[in-house]
């Protein structure tokens, strides 16, 4: 208590002003100094010359300009406040500001205008504050706000072109799932490939695109379970547009995560590779198509070969027994007649062989199958009046195919009906609509879809029902051809027409009751008769 005591003593022997001059003079967090009305430095406290660096005697006499950056001065910064000042009581103000070793420092200056008893400027004080860490720290805080908001524009940005370029693709359907995989988002490619619009599918879940059967075995849902499991699902299968027709979609789907590792949602990435599919199975039909015609021409080649042999070694044998009996007339002529029939039998042969190679792919278009008929009919007619054949014909459809082939292919039916009958041949030529289900498993070709069946039945002699597929083989005969003729081509000829028009043939018989050719041709729903 006793330096308190001094203390105080020592207080009150000092005067006020004295008191309140010294207070000023030991500060030293502010600089506090006094200026004339010209602005010339009165006097200099401890918080001046520490902030400030100069000495009391180096500065007082001096303009407080001499603090002030050499721009803040040519552009009369100084000379301002001290007007303001003088105007307005007070000026404020925050700038840079020079120490004596040529640093500088961020003052926070307050200008106060002194008057006299009359309101007459005496002069001003001057409280300057060295806000430089603060400064510092604002300008590091607003260099980082705006380098974050630099930073955060660019993300902005590269998000909506990242938008915009996923938006605007169209190869590829690129859309976002939940994590529960209802549609999130929607691209021009979605659109392209899918059929429907943002607004129509944007909620809906992702299984509304594959086929029933897939959505009752839960693919859409393995799919996902796979994606969660292994990060990403690949697939390819049929999909459904909008408008119920189908694509081969191939598809990735991915998972995403936030920070915790927690799926919260996928991608799924689809593009149309329809054409590819198409021509990959166009290339293993015709892979198919060219295997089954090798096979055919090792069969045909075998099989021509050995029948060709028969009438070949006849003609050789009778040439033989001929040039052995040139003397004997009657030998020579019987012998002749043998020859010329061996050479007949052989050139019927190499006819149909040539007539069934001649078969092809040719151009189709819209056929009136009456027409045929009707055709096939004044064809035969010598064959139909020779056997009083009676053909009763059923009003028959338009297909689509190739009108001489057709023409091919009832003339063999019909004729065969007329050869293989042993009393007037009845002719029924029939039509009815079956679908591919009600078709026997054991036909060969089945395209899908509805057929029209356009059978031909005969009370010819028939055949034994084991043999309903041998017949249509190259050079496969039930009976001999010394009682029924022909070469054993015209069924393979009439298998193969149906084949080129994505039919098929089956044929149903008896033995002496009769037989029934059935040939089968899909429907053309722009072919059906009004």
């Amino acid at each position: 208590m006793k330096v308190q005591t001094n203390l105080t003593g020592e207080m009150r022997q000092l005067k006020p002003d004295q008191l309140y001059h010294k207070m000023i003079e030991e500060i030293e967090d502010y600089a506090i100094i006094l200026l004339d009305k010209e602005g010339i430095i009165q006097n200099w406290n401890k918080g001046a010359e520490k902030i400030k660096q100069y000495t009391e005697t180096e500065v007082v006499g001096r303009s407080f300009q001499m603090f002030y950056m050499p721009q803040d001065r040519a552009a009369g910064i100084p000379h301002m406040l001290l007007k303001q000042a003088a105007a307005e009581g007070r000026a404020v103000h925050e700038g840079w500001r020079v120490r004596k070793d040529g640093t500088k420092f961020w003052g926070y200056i307050i200008l106060t205008a002194l008057h006299d008893a009359k309101g007459g400027i005496i002069g001003y004080t001057k409280i300057t504050r060295d806000l430089t860490e603060k400064k510092l720290a604002e300008d590091k805080l607003k260099h980082t706000a705006e380098a974050l908001q630099r930073v955060n524009k660019e993300l902005v940005k590269s998000e909506e072109r990242y938008q915009k370029m996923i938006a605007e693709v169209q190869d590829y359907a690129i859309i976002l799932l939940d994590e529960d995989g209802n549609i999130l988002n929607w691209n021009a490619g979605a659109e392209k490939i899918k059929g429907y619009k943002a607004d129509e599918i944007i909620g809906l879940n992702f299984r509304l695109f594959y086929l029933p059967q897939d959505q009752a075995n839960r693919l859409p849902e393995k799919l996902i379970e796979t994606a969660i499991r292994e990060n990403r699902a690949l697939h390819e299968g049929w999909r459904v547009r909008k408008d119920g027709t189908m694509f081969w979609g191939s598809i990735v789907i991915t998972a995403l995560h936030d920070d915790n590792g927690d799926v919260i949602g996928f991608s799924k990435v689809t593009r149309d590779l329809t054409e590819r599919k198409q021509t990959e199975e166009q290339l293993q039909e015709y892979l198919r198509t060219l295997e089954m015609q090798n096979q055919e021409l090792e069969q045909f080649a075998y099989i021509a070969s050995h029948d060709l042999q028969e009438p070949l070694r006849k003609i050789r044998t009778f040439a033989d027994i001929i040039q052995q009996n040139m003397d004997d007339r009657a030998v020579a002529i019987r012998y002749l007649e043998k020859l010329d029939n061996s050479a007949q039998r052989m050139s019927e042969l190499i006819a149909s062989i040539l007539n069934y190679s001649r078969l092809s792919l040719e151009s189709q278009e819209p056929v009136d199958l009456n027409g045929i008929i009707q055709q096939v009919k004044t064809d035969l007619e010598l064959a139909i009046a020779e056997t009083s054949a009676d053909i009763q014909v059923d009003n028959l459809p338009m297909v689509n195919g190739n009108v001489m082939q057709l023409v091919q292919l009832f003339t063999n039916l019909i004729n065969n009906s007329i050869k293989f009958c042993i009393t007037q041949p009845v002719i029924t030529i029939a039509c009815k609509i079956v679908h591919q289900k009600d078709i026997d498993s054991n036909a060969s070709i089945l395209a899908g879809g509805s057929y029209y069946a356009i059978s031909v039945t005969d009370n010819g002699i028939g055949f034994d029902q084991q043999y309903s597929e041998q017949i249509f083989s190259v050079f496969q005969r039930l009976h001999s051809k010394q009682v029924y003729a022909g070469t054993g081509i015209g069924l393979a000829v009439c298998k193969r027409i149906m084949e080129y028009h994505n039919g098929f043939i089956k044929a149903h018989g008896n033995e002496g009751s009769g037989a029934t050719f059935i040939v089968y041709f899909p429907m053309h729903q722009e072919l059906i008769r009004a």
